[in-house]
């Protein structure tokens, strides 16, 4: 049987994440479709420079030979999709070979949404340069990131490949940043501390790092295919939250750097990571410098944000469960609704708070191959859901 996306991680990218084509995309705002087709015609023969994320996906497709698989089937899947015109999938082919690649699958979609594909390909991550395109997966519970910078020539690096992630409003939702922004650090303080054994709630790419993790289970902690390293302002401090919270969510981060106010590129000079990502661009300034660096931007209303103590608890419980339900969400919203108001409207908070790390994680989470995918599945029946709810409600409640 031929590949399906439930066979392997899949990563997808822009090709303007990939090569550089920012002259190519100047040329199509300024005079429009034909001038950029006639442009890349002129210039199929002109090999395409890299741009910040080509060593990541290069390294990427590289571990395919680490990882190995008895099916043969790839541990990570790299697919292109991008907005550009088809006809322009020939100067990308030969960049591709020029740079000896090897990506076999590309969606070109002539302008038109990509959201539809990345669904199809049930994409683990999306890198692109388009904010526009970022903002609508993560909204939409899909891991992307948004290409913010790296250096002009990144060194070639050599042993272990790292991904480093910032916490907060990256790993984790935002809820710790906004208790800051409100109440300053005597607030934050004291809520950390109140809080100090409630996970906090999944942020957008909780997703992505869990699937990572399935990818390299099985191989030793001592020697793992690849690292993950979490890049923090916050304090150690503050470290017990996110860490008790990673340990919840089944993560294990090889390398931690608690940097308080201190510049994060000085440790990543050191960690030297494929790619850093973070949702401040004071952070994604300095970082860039000398690490390619993508940014996660802020999203209103986001799943799974809200402080302890929030109205906003039912909100976050049916956002839950219209991903998990899908097309069938509107006719089986009453029902979960009316669940929702006879089971959780009592439960105190660091139980209600608990249930929903649960609940999300379970709907977004991402076991390996093809138990992962029909797990998701499984789930979009509405009996099956309120079945898994009253069992997560007797351990919660």
């Amino acid at each position: 049987m031929g590949w399906t996306p439930a066979d392997s991680l899949v990563i997808g990218i822009s090709s303007r994440a990939l090569f550089r084509l920012d002259d190519e995309d100047c040329i199509y705002r300024a005079a429009g479709t034909q001038a950029f087709i006639d442009y890349q015609r002129q210039h199929e023969d002109d090999a395409i420079p890299k741009d910040v994320a080509f060593q990541l996906i290069e390294s990427l497709l590289a571990l395919n030979h680490t990882l190995g698989n008895p099916d043969k089937k790839p541990a990570i899947e790299i697919v292109i999709l991008s907005k550009n015109h088809p006809d322009c999938a020939i100067r990308i082919k030969r960049a591709l070979e020029h740079h000896k690649m090897d990506i076999r699958r590309a969606v070109f979609t002539g302008g038109e949404n990509t959201l539809p594909y990345l669904r199809a390909f049930e994409v683990d991550l999306f890198l692109s340069k388009e904010e526009d395109a970022v903002k609508e997966a993560i909204q939409n519970g899909i891991p992307a990131g948004l290409i913010y910078g790296g250096p002009d020539n990144p060194e070639e690096l050599g042993g272990t490949p790292i991904m480093a992630f910032d916490g907060d409003a990256v790993l984790f939702s935002d809820e710790a940043d906004r208790v800051y922004k409100q109440e300053k650090l005597p607030g934050f303080d004291a809520f950390e501390r109140e809080h100090l054994k409630v996970p906090l709630p999944p942020g957008p790419l909780h997703k992505f790092a869990l699937a990572l993790e399935e990818v390299r289970q099985g191989h030793p902690i001592d020697s793992p295919p690849f690292r993950i390293a979490l890049v923090t302002a916050r304090d150690l401090k503050y470290c017990e939250r996110p860490m008790r919270t990673l340990r919840e969510f089944g993560i294990r981060v090889d390398h931690a750097a608690f940097c308080g106010d201190m510049s994060k590129r000085i440790v990543l000079e050191k960690l030297r990571p494929l790619i850093f990502f973070d949702d401040t661009k004071r952070n994604c300034d300095d970082a860039c410098i000398s690490t390619p660096t993508a940014i996660i931007p802020a999203i209103e209303q986001k799943i799974a944000t809200t402080v302890s103590s929030s109205p906003a608890w039912p909100a976050t419980f049916m956002g839950i469960c219209k991903i998990v339900l899908r097309k069938n969400y509107t006719e089986a919203e009453p029902l979960v609704t009316k669940w929702y108001g006879e089971n959780l409207s009592s439960l105190k908070d660091e139980a209600l708070a608990s249930f929903m790390v649960e609940f999300e994680r379970s709907a977004n989470g991402t076991p390996t191959g093809r138990q992962r995918r029909a797990s998701a599945a499984n789930n979009t029946d509405l009996a099956k859901l309120l079945q898994f709810l009253e069992q997560l409600k007797l351990k919660h409640g």
